[in-house]
């Protein structure tokens, strides 16, 4: 069983505006972690290079998730345009994907299913059901978009019998209509 690290370092106890300067600085490479560690000591709290580096390698990684995260939200709704893909669902799928290799990575570890796992699991359950909702959800629009247009040509066709010209046009406008509601 793997040995669990602790979740929350040093740093985190700091003050906010402290923490703020310490990010900052990491992110901007505007101090080294010996640096950081001088000014974190000088401002009273007692800390070690080794916890300031720790946190900085952690601060990184999720830094690095949350970015590959964006770009891959960005990358699916960019090679999803003219589709009904909306934000949620990239958000979705992004969001699937780091789950699924969370619990991959914890099976491949070789430890024991922790309390974070499972959740995951839980959530990755959770995210499966919103887009089955979010289908039938769309399935069902779209069947009332087309139900709708079909009852205005009816009542239409009736008014303008005479007028079958006038008719054919509004025809042709209302499936306009209803091909960009249906997204196509």
């Amino acid at each position: 069983m793997a040995v669990e690290r602790r979740s929350h370092s040093k740093v985190d106890k700091l003050p906010p505006e402290l923490r703020e300067a310490i990010n900052d600085a990491i992110v901007n490479k505007k101090m080294t972690y010996k640096e950081i560690t001088k000014l974190i000591n000088e401002a009273g709290h007692c800390i070690s290079q080794k916890s300031v580096e720790r946190y900085g390698k952690d601060f990184l990684t999720k830094l690095d998730r949350i970015s590959t995260a964006k770009e891959q939200a960005k990358a699916i709704l960019e090679t999803s345009v003219g589709s009904k893909l909306e934000m949620a669902e990239a958000t979705s799928t992004v969001a699937f994907n780091l789950l699924m290799d969370m619990i991959t990575n914890a099976m491949t570890e070789d430890r024991e299913v922790d309390k974070l796992t499972l959740e995951a699991i839980r959530t990755l359950a959770t995210l499966e059901r919103s887009a089955v909702s979010r289908e039938k959800l769309r399935f069902e629009f779209d069947k009332g978009v087309s139900k709708a247009a079909a009852q205005v040509k009816k009542e239409l066709s009736g008014e303008l019998e005479r007028h079958p010209e006038i008719l054919a046009r509004i025809a042709e406008i209302i499936d306009e209509v209803e091909n960009e509601l249906k997204g196509g």
